[in-house]
């Protein structure tokens, strides 16, 4: 937060001359002025970023002294320059010369170098009437950086005893998955990668790398129940529990049982409805074929489509989108689930780099872009948000908009997609004066 140093003076020279004695208290005026606005400017933490509001201001300064020297230099009487004796005005910059006692001192009043406008009410050099300042003195002149509000990202991930077949293909590369699942060995095995595997690394890679993320994990089926189709409530880590907590879950974890993805769904709404910090939550579903464990039937290969269509629905009606991987060669129609889920469509994953590049895209997709103020704005309707130091149109659709208080604010539409990109990082907000519109961009 930076904050321009608020600055009013007075400068006071006793006036006892003559006309003839005036241009040595120009002089002396002219040279106390100058060191004060050379004070203001360079002692502003604003002053390079905010040049152009601040040379409005140093105009209106020199303007000011120029006028009330021209005014004593008129005067054929000792008097006070700004309301002397004769004058009854003061908020006009000046009253009346020439009606002043002599030895009175010549007065002048430097604006506040913080606030726009140059004059206003009350003693004002110039007598320009600007904005009204907000309920901080600061308005026009004050900015914030901000920080990125992160997002929660609940990983749902498969591990059914066929993420123990190869990415590639509907086969085993070794025989301790054929023992488990009783299918064929693949053909060539000399460069078969599993899924799970494959899939853990491309996990712990992005988990480890990528900022602005809290990562929680939901695995299914659950391991230990009495049967294949078994879900326990809650996850094994929370969104809050940390990148290497889950790193150690998915290290102690090993593939086996049905894949009963519609309790999975479910069990990580049921979560994230409990996770109260404000931030944007989303869930990201791996999976590698048709769900099953259809409930009401006693066989767990049941399909249950309708069943996870309709909890990945429920899931974005609580406000949580779901993005889905396929990994494999026969995933099914998952387009359909990534459409119930808000996403559009699936990313298929059929090597270890085709699962890399797709956690990468999902978590550039959800990158958050809402941002919070170290403190909220003195005057909310009177803000202007920059990205990049461009100004960005206030619009729910295409611009910013408020978050969930008036400390957050939430880019939209084309400067989102800038940021979720990387080809946009910084967002500031100018502190604004009513009826005074902001710069374009800031430095």
């Amino acid at each position: 937060m930076t904050r321009a140093r608020k600055s009013r003076s007075r400068i006071d020279l006793a006036h006892k001359g003559t006309l003839s004695q005036a241009p040595l208290h120009y002089k002396r005026m002219l040279h106390l002025a100058i060191i004060h606005i050379i004070t203001v400017v360079t002692k502003a933490p604003e002053a390079t970023m905010k040049h152009t509001i601040l040379a409005e201001r140093l105009m209106h300064s020199i303007v000011s002294l120029l006028a009330s020297m021209a005014l004593l230099g008129c005067s054929n009487s000792p008097g006070t320059v700004g309301g002397g004796g004769g004058g009854t005005d003061q908020s006009s910059g000046g009253g009346t010369t020439g009606g002043g006692t002599t030895g009175s001192p010549v007065t002048i009043y430097l604006p506040d170098a913080s606030i726009g406008g140059g004059g206003g009410t009350g003693r004002a050099a110039g007598g320009t009437t600007g904005p009204a300042p907000t309920s901080d003195a600061n308005c026009g002149v004050q900015t914030s950086n901000t920080t990125k509000v992160p997002t929660d990202v609940l990983l749902v991930l498969d591990r059914s005893g066929s993420m123990n077949e190869s990415i590639a293909e509907d086969c085993c590369c070794t025989n301790t998955c054929r023992q488990l699942i009783s299918i064929k060995i693949c053909a060539n095995t000399s460069n078969c990668a599993e899924r799970w595997p494959a899939l853990t690394s491309a996990v712990n890679t992005t988990i480890t790398t990528t900022s602005g993320i809290n990562w929680g994990l939901k695995l299914f089926s659950t391991r230990g129940a009495s049967d294949s189709c078994s879900v326990s409530n809650g996850v094994e880590v929370g969104t809050n529990g940390g990148a290497a907590a889950v790193e150690n879950a998915i290290a102690a974890a090993s593939p086996l049982g049905s894949t009963p993805t519609a309790k999975a769904i479910t069990a990580a709404t049921a979560y994230l409805q409990t996770v109260n910090d404000n931030n944007n939550k989303v869930i990201l579903l791996a999976t590698d074929g048709e769900p099953n464990c259809k409930p009401g039937s006693s066989d767990p290969s049941t399909p249950d489509v309708d069943g996870t269509t309709a909890a990945l629905q429920a899931a974005l009606a609580a406000g949580f989108k779901a993005y889905v991987i396929g990994i494999g060669p026969s995933v099914g129609n998952l387009d359909n689930f990534a459409s119930a889920g808000g996403t559009g469509h699936y990313f298929p994953a059929t090597s270890a780099a085709d699962l890399a590049n797709a956690l990468a895209a999902i978590s550039k997709a959800v990158s958050s872009c809402t941002f919070t103020m170290p403190q909220p704005p003195p005057d909310p309707n009177n803000i202007a948000v920059y990205v990049d130091g461009k100004l960005v149109a206030q619009d729910p659709a295409d611009g910013w908009s408020f978050g969930a208080t008036s400390q957050t604010v939430t880019i939209n539409g084309s400067a989102c997609s800038a940021i979720t990109s990387g080809s946009a990082s910084e967002v500031k907000v100018l502190f604004g004066c009513a009826g005074q519109a902001p710069p374009g961009q800031i430095y």
